[in-house]
């Protein structure tokens, strides 16, 4: 054999040791995202009874109650996608906020618990929002 063609067959066997390489991780990674996409599924569906999303409307807050305090209020309850407190154009409290809780379940509870229960003195109102303003549609 020549020179070339040696060289020629060892990038041939590097090439195929690649190639295999190459489909091994590909197959690693499709199973890592197929068990995350089941584990979010596995938790999307982990009770019957759990619809997804809705929203815990909150008023009569007191003005010092920041974001992170809603949220750190709200995650007892359940697991959430945000906690907002509502401020003007000047940077002041609007006293009112919501949370989105992922399940309908969570935010019942947080309404049962939070609705007239007082921060700073100040008894704040919890509600369930309509899910059909959320989605911007009108009732029927």
């Amino acid at each position: 054999m020549s020179k070339k063609e040696d060289i020629i067959e060892i990038n041939l066997e590097e090439k195929i040791q690649q190639d295999k390489r190459n489909k091994q991780n590909m197959k690693k990674g499709y199973q890592e995202k197929k068990q995350k996409l089941q584990a979010f599924t596995n938790d999307k569906h982990r009770n019957d009874n759990r619809n997804p999303g809705a929203i815990v409307d909150i008023t009569n807050l007191h003005y010092s109650v920041t974001n992170d305090e809603l949220k750190e209020l709200a995650q007892q309850f359940g697991k959430i996608r945000r906690a907002q407190v509502e401020w003007d154009k000047m940077g002041r409290s609007l006293e009112q906020g919501y949370i989105e809780f992922f399940y309908v379940s969570d935010a019942k509870k947080a309404v049962e618990s939070l609705n007239n229960t007082t921060i700073e003195s100040l008894p704040m109102k919890a509600q369930l929002r309509d899910s059909t303003i959320r989605r911007g549609m009108f009732k029927r």
